[in-house]
């Protein structure tokens, strides 16, 4: 048990710097993404089939 803990406890450093150059990364690669595209989260490819702007003029239409 105790063995378990020390074990855990020597190997927690090496975790930690995995955790936190993976997450160091996957916060530069959204920062870069936001930058790029104008301060928007949620970006959408050009060939996307439908866009916000669609979506919404066709709920219009429903509606009247």
């Amino acid at each position: 048990m105790k063995k378990r803990l020390s074990l855990r406890i020597l190997v927690s450093p090496f975790i930690l710097c995995i955790f936190l150059i993976t997450y160091s990364i996957a916060c530069i690669t959204h920062f870069v993404g936001y930058l790029k595209h104008g301060g928007e989260w949620i970006t959408y490819k050009k060939d996307d089939p439908g866009t916000i702007g669609d979506i919404y003029d066709e709920l219009l239409k429903q509606r009247k």
